[in-house]
């Protein structure tokens, strides 16, 4: 059944003035939108802008972030010698960036690693990158046949010497080398003179194995009488006991100036004290041709020794010491922060706190009490 026209007009004309503007608007809107899709199929959208210099910049930045990664990747542990590898080649073994520059610095400062150990040296090496890297370190050792060559040349002593009267150029043709010459002509120039040929022992380069090579070829003569005034108005041998000793007292000691006894009182301040003769070496400056002059003269007194207590300790106190770093400082913090007092001074070096040098020099100064 059709509807007439007519009728759908009727019912158009009972809506509202609003209701029928409505409905115009959407019919318009309708057409509208079937005009525009049907016009769309014959419009071309192309663009006249050339986007490929952005392509190519796009393409070219992700070959390189690409390549980045697979350099990062190219880092990995491999067998090397430290004495010999190139820095190019170290960039590449896996290992912190300033492990490596340390490495590079020891080398060029003449320093030499004879085993796998001696790495330890290394500033920044601690217990898991060395555990690390361990297996990988490869240092030749020396040959047999380049120890045996030398074998010859330390059987060269002959005829006899006083070591009192010998010039230099005498004492190199009897077999002792330029340094040892020069050292003993030094002591005998500086007031020294020898007794009995065991004294030559106090000549630096000379060993105990040197001398027992030398010393049936050694002749003392006895020292003539207007020679003995010389020997004999030398001052009195002078004991100093290091941790107690002031600098009038240091200054008694052959080579040591009010300089190095102002340096000595103030490395023994910041140590606690000495625990051992040898730190002095330890001092600027302190040569070890003048270590050997007095260390027969020198006591340590190791009751003295001032110790820090562990469990007490503040970070500015640990800091102080010489043998500590900042990392070591604040393991040992930590440690103590998340497990409590220590019990013992060597829980520092069984829980990786401190390395195995630190921990031997360190032993002395700290306590748990």
């Amino acid at each position: 059944m059709k509807i007439p026209v007519k009728h759908w007009f009727k019912q158009y004309l009972n809506y509202s003035k609003k209701d029928r503007n409505a409905i115009i608007i959407l019919c318009i809107l309708i057409l509208l939108a079937i005009i525009v899709n049907i016009v769309l199929d014959y419009i071309n959208f192309g663009s006249g802008y050339d986007y490929s210099e952005q392509k190519r910049m796009l393409e070219e930045w992700q070959n390189q972030k690409r390549n980045a990664e697979i350099e990062s990747k190219k880092q990995f542990l491999f067998s090397f010698n430290p004495n010999t590898i190139s820095g190019q080649k170290l960039d590449s073994l896996l290992l912190p960036r300033f492990v490596k520059q340390n490495l590079l610095n020891y080398r060029a400062a003449g320093g030499h690693f004879l085993t796998s150990v001696d790495v330890r040296k290394i500033y920044g090496m601690n217990d898991s990158i060395f555990n690390a890297i361990k297996d990988y370190i490869q240092i030749p050792q020396i040959s047999k046949p380049l120890v045996i060559n030398k074998q010859p040349a330390e059987n060269t002593y002959s005829g006899f010497i006083d070591p009192n009267k010998a010039g230099r150029d005498d004492l190199i043709q009897f077999g002792f080398t330029e340094f040892q010459a020069g050292n003993l002509v030094k002591y005998r120039k500086k007031g020294g003179y020898f007794e009995l040929p065991s004294d030559l022992l106090k000549i630096y380069g000379i060993d105990s194995s040197i001398y027992l090579k030398i010393k049936s070829h050694i002749q003392i003569d006895a020292i003539p009488e207007l020679s003995k005034s010389k020997y004999e108005s030398k001052p009195p041998v002078v004991e100093v006991e290091l941790n107690s000793a002031d600098t009038s007292g240091l200054m008694q000691l052959a080579g040591v100036g009010s300089v190095f006894a102002l340096r000595i009182l103030k490395y023994r301040d910041l140590l606690g004290g000495f625990n051992r003769k040898e730190q002095l070496l330890e001092v600027y400056n302190f040569t070890e041709e003048t270590f050997r002059s007095i260390q027969n003269k020198i006591t340590v007194d190791t009751t003295e020794v001032q110790k820090i207590r562990l469990n007490f300790a503040t970070y500015a106190q640990l800091l102080r010491h010489p043998y500590l770093n900042e990392e070591n400082v604040k393991s040992i913090l930590d440690y103590r922060n998340q497990n409590g007092p220590f019990t013992s001074v060597q829980q520092i070096f069984d829980k990786g706190l401190v390395d195995s040098t630190t921990y031997y020099l360190m032993r002395p100064y700290l306590s748990c009490r």
